[in-house]
């Protein structure tokens, strides 16, 4: 028979490198790659907290954040069209 854990669930906690982080909020590791954040929990007992992120090719994984090095999503740059350099408009 297992034991239950307790956990209590945040709202959001301040992690360094990133700010206030939150539940639907998308962070970025540099193994696991783009993730959205979907549960912040901090242990009863430990006083421990992870992070479980949903990352788009590697799944769901919990994270301790002060050793995860998360990170907030590069900005995507905008490609420009053959056509659109060719009239000028990637300019």
């Amino acid at each position: 028979m297992s034991k239950k854990i307790e956990a209590n669930e945040l709202e959001s906690l301040e992690v360094n490198g990133v700010g206030q982080v939150t539940p639907g909020m998308h962070l970025e590791h540099a193994v696991f790659g783009l993730g959205q954040v979907e549960a912040i929990f901090n242990f009863v007992k430990s006083d421990d907290i992870t992070i479980r992120i949903n990352f788009e090719k590697h799944g769901s994984k919990a994270l301790v954040p002060e050793y995860a090095n998360l990170s907030l999503p590069k900005p995507k740059t905008q490609k420009n069209s053959f056509i659109s350099k060719l009239v000028g408009w990637g300019k």
